[in-house]
């Protein structure tokens, strides 16, 4: 019952629908872009919510691997109708996503090909009432191909507790909890050889909501928490 699931009856399997379309083009000489659209509809979503909990994985993992795991599997944030529940908030996941890059060659400094990018993407998960939009921008100059090379990168991102499951999305700002943040991100990378690179992430982390007991909102991470640094 904890997980919305009856006693005794037959849940299915927690899956994934997911497509999506690519559109490329020039725009003169040096430049390209890119357009990326997606949708991502999940079902039976609690059993996720529920192996990410002390008490539950066992119950949703060991009989399906055949293996007595140790501990629940990691990315957790995503807002549960009670504090470290099994049973997300949002009733569904039906995520539509959008993404915008644009590229160019870049110009030539101390005889260096310096590439430009800039990357904007956005989603909203439909199947949520509030807190369900994510938004990041990404701006990089620069390549690591050969020493002596550099590329310095900032991002921005934002992620709602319920924009997104956070246990199986890909955690490219490096966070301890995936969604109810925003965050800044700030890169270096430095060409030591042709095949060594040496990269610096620095990572600024705050917390988006906190938790809302009238609204069976709760957070790992809810406002208020300290800010987080990360190097």
């Amino acid at each position: 019952m904890t997980a919305c699931y009856l006693p005794g009856s037959k849940v299915g399997d927690s899956d994934l629908f997911h497509h999506g379309f690519v559109i490329k083009g020039g725009l003169g000489p040096g430049w390209c872009q890119e357009i990326t659209g997606d949708l991502l509809w999940w079902r039976s979503q609690n059993q996720i919510a529920m192996a990410a909990s002390q008490a539950g994985f066992a119950v949703a993992l060991n009989p399906s691997l055949g293996l007595n795991l140790v501990g629940p599997i990691t990315g957790t944030g995503t807002a549960t109708t009670t504090p470290h529940g099994k049973a997300f908030m949002a009733q569904h996941f039906q995520i539509r996503h959008l993404n915008y890059h644009l590229g160019f060659a870049g110009p030539l400094f101390r005889e260096r090909e310096m590439p430009m990018e800039f990357d904007v993407h956005g989603s909203r998960n439909f199947g949520a009432g509030f807190l369900r939009d994510a938004a990041m921008g990404i701006l990089s100059f620069g390549d690591v191909q050969k020493p002596g090379d550099i590329r310095v990168l900032y991002a921005y991102a934002i992620k709602d507790g319920n924009s997104m499951i956070s246990e199986v999305t890909d955690d490219y700002l490096g966070t301890l909890s995936g969604v109810n943040i925003r965050v800044h991100e700030f890169r270096f990378d430095l060409g030591l050889t042709k095949f060594l690179a040496w990269q610096n992430y620095f990572y600024i982390v705050n917390p988006r909501r906190g938790n809302d007991p009238a609204l069976h909102f709760f957070v790992p991470y809810p406002y208020g928490a300290n800010t987080n640094y990360r190097v």
